[in-house]
């Protein structure tokens, strides 16, 4: 009995990496905008932290992802400080007037798609929080930045709209010589109101599946040399843990899962001389493969952009 949980254990090792990491992405199909603030602009830590949150803010209430899969477009902001003076209150707390442009464009190549000005005025016990207190009253639904907003999203779909076939082949080209992260990064980018999106995802499934089953068919050899090395019920145990980074698992990889299973559940029998049914996992259909690829893709693209090196922004204060 004891070897049957063993075995059901790692059968459910596999279940388990299957169902926690094919969560879905909600960036997926949205526009990237990312909030960038210049190191130029000089703000206290407070400032600084809330007009990042305040850009991504309303970067997300119009309909846009400030942690997608692309790095080009940015919205940004530049803050001039038009009067601080403290108060004549007991206790003593700074008083602030700025001017605030906010900015969405091209980062990379350094084109203005849209604008938006505004001056608010804020207080707190130092200027830093002062400054942060005026930026927190920037209305991300005001009409005119929404307008803003949508202007700047219009200019970046006709980025796409123009660009689109040609990332596709460069992704392709990617794909073909091995770069299957950097062929999904750039297909995750294109967004689903461009007409080519299909087209992407359809292949962002095929190379994230390949990926994976590069990945996955690696961590099953892993898993076989640990049982190979030790078949016993504490080789057994080292197999199920590594198999518990598989992801997303193609039935090609659950087929090389199961015999390993299979040779596990005999090898214990025999030493047991009990017997005990195997439970294996039901395949999955096409499409859920296809929609795990997808996230799963998604997630390896994320990881990458994570370590990229930092981009330079041209907005030459726009």
């Amino acid at each position: 009995m004891k070897h049957r949980y063993l075995l059901l254990w790692l059968i459910w090792a596999l279940t388990f990496s299957v169902s926690t990491r094919a969560q879905s992405h909600k960036d997926i199909g949205m526009i990237c905008l990312n909030p960038y603030i210049p190191e130029t602009e000089e703000l206290g830590p407070k400032a600084m932290a809330m007009l990042t949150s305040k850009l991504q803010q309303i970067a997300t209430i119009n309909g846009m992802s400030g942690a997608g899969f692309d790095n080009r477009f940015i919205i940004t902001a530049h803050l001039q400080l038009l009067k601080s003076a403290q108060t004549q209150t007991i206790p003593q707390k700074n008083a602030v007037q700025a001017s605030i442009g906010i900015y969405v464009g091209d980062g990379l190549d350094g084109t203005l798609y849209s604008s938006y000005q505004c001056d608010v005025k804020g207080i707190g016990n130092s200027e830093d929080e002062a400054i942060a207190s005026a930026i927190r009253k920037i209305n991300p639904r005001e009409e005119n930045l929404q307008n803003t907003l949508l202007k700047g999203k219009e200019g970046i779909l006709n980025y796409y709209n123009k660009m689109s076939a040609g990332i596709i082949q460069t992704a392709k080209a990617s794909a073909s010589a091995g770069r299957y992260e950097e062929a999904i990064n750039m297909l995750l980018a294109i967004p689903m109101a461009n007409k080519d999106f299909s087209t992407a995802q359809s292949l962002v499934a095929q190379y994230g599946s390949t990926f994976l089953d590069h990945k996955n068919l690696d961590v099953v050899r892993q898993a076989k040399s640990a049982w190979s090395a030790n078949p016993t019920e504490e080789g057994a145990t080292a197999a199920s843990e590594i198999l518990q980074r598989l992801e997303a698992p193609s039935s090609k990889v659950q087929v090389e899962v199961k015999v390993l299973q299979n040779e596990i559940a005999s090898r214990l029998k025999a030493v047991s001389d009990r017997e005990f049914k195997l439970e294996v996992q039901k395949a999955q259909n096409e499409k859920d493969v296809e929609l795990a690829s997808v996230r799963a893709a998604a997630s390896v693209a994320k990881a990458a952009i994570a370590n990229r090196p930092k981009v330079v922004y041209h907005y030459y204060w726009w």
